[in-house]
């Protein structure tokens, strides 16, 4: 029985409590889109579906998500609706509500933005990914117009329809999954996957005052009454000094990218990270993407004092600190299973994720020259996080000054919180 598979891989994810993408390494390539498509609408809203099937797994959705893995992993509802989803997936919903996340999260979710904005933020994050992409400046011509051959991809058949970003020209944006890896643009560095909230958070690290009319009061959870042009950096790139630029958490350097590309090439880029193997994976995608402008940085652990010998020589330090991911739940759904909603602000152990971004905040802020400025970015919109943590900042830190913040999505983007704090 083919729908098994899915049953397989749930179990697996029981087991493992792992990003279900990383399960489907071991599935076979002809179903493992369906999979990853199904199993991702399961994670994202359970109990919508259960009930759309007729099948109750539990008495209250707070009785399922007191469920421990052992108890989920073989829980014989889970299995029945993984079995009818697989023989009837053209016909399930494609949004749910709030019984599809833990209670406690919907409380905080009311706490910070009212009955009303959870409900949506729950409406919103229980629905599909859209797949995006960021074109590479190579990738138009000098009128600003995509190259002919990259619009003759975009409209054959292979691919799910797609429209323009609709908040940075750059973003390109297909409806659903969508395979665009496997061409020969992607290698050859004519675009890089990046969702359009991340791109506008790159834009806004260089140009705060041009992208900060895009920016909301609160997250973003339906169509904006008054839209603004998708904001286009290279009219303003090629009037601007070289930049010195700091991405002080750079990971797999989606953003540093970006940073590097909307630069047009010229000034430098210091990526840091802790982890070897997230440089290393940035490295290949800088080989692929011709950047040279970049120097991407391994942080020894437990050398406090590394940083010390770069203070005051930075004009623009991002700090994309790690946070809970709520802006990011419909690509990963997972972290709503694996983490219990009390932790989700926590690291390891008791810490408090506040705490943790504060203090990167202000160690890296110390890069930072007069005149320049750190922007402080993340993907999530717990006031906590967000505007509580830049008040603690600024409160600690006279000498910088708040230039603009906002939020972006999660309305057709990831849900993303960013402020620029110029210092004096």
């Amino acid at each position: 029985m083919k729908s098994k598979i899915l049953n397989e891989v749930f179990a697996e994810f029981c087991e493992s409590q792992t990003h279900f993408d990383s399960l489907l390494s071991e599935v076979n390539e002809a179903q493992k889109s369906r999979v990853a498509t199904l199993l991702g609408a399961f994670l994202r809203r359970p109990l919508t579906l259960a009930k759309h099937f007729g099948i109750q797994l539990e008495a209250t959705p707070a009785e399922f998500w007191s469920l421990g893995f052992i108890r989920l992993k073989k829980h014989p509802g889970i299995h029945a609706v993984l079995g009818e989803m697989w023989e009837k997936w053209k016909d399930i919903p494609r949004d749910g509500g709030e019984q599809d996340f833990p209670p406690e999260l919907v409380q905080e979710w009311q706490r910070d933005w009212g009955p009303e904005g959870a409900a949506r933020l729950c409406k919103l994050l229980s629905q599909d990914p859209l797949t995006t992409i960021r074109f590479h400046r190579r990738a138009f011509t000098e009128n600003g117009e995509l190259l002919p051959d990259l619009q003759t991809w975009l409209q054959g058949t292979a691919l799910p329809k797609s429209r323009p970003g609709k908040w940075i020209n750059t973003a390109h944006v297909f409806r659903g999954f969508a395979t665009v890896q496997r061409n020969e643009f992607y290698h050859q560095g004519y675009f890089e996957i990046q969702d359009e909230g991340s791109q506008v958070l790159s834009a806004f690290t260089l140009f705060p005052q041009e992208v900060a009319p895009l920016l909301a009061a609160a997250p973003v959870t339906g169509k904006p009454e008054q839209t603004l042009p998708a904001f286009g950096f290279r009219s303003h790139s090629k009037h601007r000094e070289a930049l010195r630029v700091v991405d002080a958490c750079a990971g797999a350097g989606g953003k540093t990218l970006a940073l590097s590309d909307m630069m047009d090439g010229r000034g430098r880029v210091f990526a840091y990270d802790v982890y070897e193997k997230k440089i290393r994976a940035l490295k290949i995608r800088l080989d692929r993407a011709r950047e040279n402008n970049v120097q991407a940085v391994l942080i020894p652990e437990g050398e406090a004092g590394f940083l010390d010998r770069f203070e005051a020589t930075a004009d623009v330090v991002l700090v994309d600190s790690p946070c809970s991911g709520l802006g990011v739940l419909r690509r990963n759904p997972d972290i709503k299973w694996n983490r219990k909603p009390l932790e989700l602000h926590k690291r390891t152990g008791d810490r408090a994720m506040p705490e943790l971004q504060s203090e990167i905040l202000g160690g890296y802020s110390k890069l930072v020259k007069p005149g320049g400025r750190v922007v402080y970015g993340v993907c999530t919109f717990s006031r906590s996080e967000t505007t509580e943590t830049v008040e603690r900042f600024l409160k600690a830190h006279s000498e910088f000054e708040l230039e603009s913040m906002g939020f972006v999505g999660p309305y057709d983007t990831d849900g993303f919180f960013m402020a620029s704090m110029k210092k004096r």
